[in-house]
């Protein structure tokens, strides 16, 4: 006796039916199904038949596609923060200069590591969860905010006082 090889491929029918209701928007309720020579019929209806049942039982055990997850939004909450300045930093970037940073970072005697808890602690108090980065960039970006302004005063000094001495 020769020996056979069968491959069996089981398709549940609720797969089919939402890959052909989708493909050719079809009515939302398949009534009935059957295999007339060597094709699959499907019966659509608009309408639910509450007299009539379909000839298979709906699977309630069918998983749903996933949805993929949506991305979530990089950027700090800055609400109620007053905007002293909007500036082009020294890598090219177009930032806004809080008045809570520039505040807090006015002291000059604070080391690196001082202004920087500083950030962090104003920008979880209006509800953020900062990363490194992001409080890097609000502290870089402050910092030479203020070195510019103080630049700034400076010339103003000269400008006034070689105009007094003139």
């Amino acid at each position: 006796m020769p020996e056979e090889v069968l491959t069996v491929v089981k398709i549940p029918v609720e797969e089919i039916e939402e890959w052909i209701r989708t493909k050719h928007v079809l009515p939302k309720f398949l009534t009935s199904f059957s295999i007339e020579g060597n094709a699959l019929v499907l019966y659509f209806r608009k309408e639910p038949d509450s007299e009539e049942q379909s000839d298979f039982p709906k699977a309630h055990n069918v998983i749903p596609r996933r949805r993929r997850a949506r991305r979530r939004r990089n950027r700090m909450k800055t609400r109620g923060w007053q905007v002293v300045a909007r500036m082009t930093n020294s890598k090219g970037q177009k930032c806004t200069i809080y008045k809570p940073f520039v505040d807090a970072l006015k002291d000059t005697t604070l080391n690196a590591e001082d202004q920087r808890k500083l950030v962090e602690r104003i920008l979880r108090s209006n509800r953020n969860r900062p990363s490194e980065t992001s409080i890097q960039y609000f502290l870089e970006n402050t910092v030479e905010y203020l070195q510019s302004q103080e630049d700034l005063s400076l010339l103003q000094e000269r400008k006034t006082e070689s105009v007094t001495r003139a």
